[in-house]
């Protein structure tokens, strides 16, 4: 079986990171071993935001066909379940640990996202560097250990999904917190 994780970059009126990776991993399962363990993809993406004279929000979810599960490309059998999105965990580190979401999370649909910077609720309270949350203004440039993010990537999907080849967009999303 394998995964592909998609991430994508994401832009706001006077906010916005980059995207210094890959946008594409592909988690090939091809042992029980990988099964039962697990893969792990450290700093499987960096997200260098700037934020310019306002508070943001920094939030992550998956965009699929059908809205829980993984897309399928290919299957290669007919028994097992289609794998649910959230076999898929992130981890959002930086050096001032301003992530609200500590350790490895279950992804999300896009629709109820995770957020990692800020809440659906606004304004946020405005938070600087080095808080739990930063919100405000700033950039990696000037504070890489508040607005420099790596993102880690873990699947461990077990034995009951139907083997195939399936893919995943992971969207990260930063806004005006307005």
């Amino acid at each position: 079986m394998m995964f592909l994780a998609i991430s994508t970059v994401a832009y706001a009126q006077a906010v916005s990171f980059s995207l210094k990776t890959s946008p594409s991993l592909h988690f090939d399962f091809n042992t029980v071993d990988k099964y039962i363990s697990g893969l792990t993809f450290m700093n499987a993406c960096e997200l260098n935001v700037v934020a310019v004279g306002t508070q943001w929000d920094l939030y992550v979810g998956a965009t699929t066909t059908v809205a829980g599960v993984w897309d399928v490309s290919s299957v290669y059998s007919t028994s097992g379940l289609t794998p649910p999105i959230d076999i898929l965990q992130l981890k959002f580190r930086n050096a001032s640990g301003t992530a609200l979401v500590a350790g490895f999370f279950p992804i999300q649909d896009i629709l109820t996202p995770t957020y990692i910077i800020g809440s659906a609720i606004s304004p946020d309270v405005a938070l600087a560097c080095p808080a739990n949350g930063t919100n405000q203004s700033g950039s990696y440039l000037v504070s890489p250990g508040c607005y420099k993010f790596n993102v880690d990537m873990k699947i461990t999907p077990g034995l009951s999904y139907q083997s195939g080849l399936y893919s995943l967009r992971v969207d990260y999303i930063i806004v005006q917190d307005l």
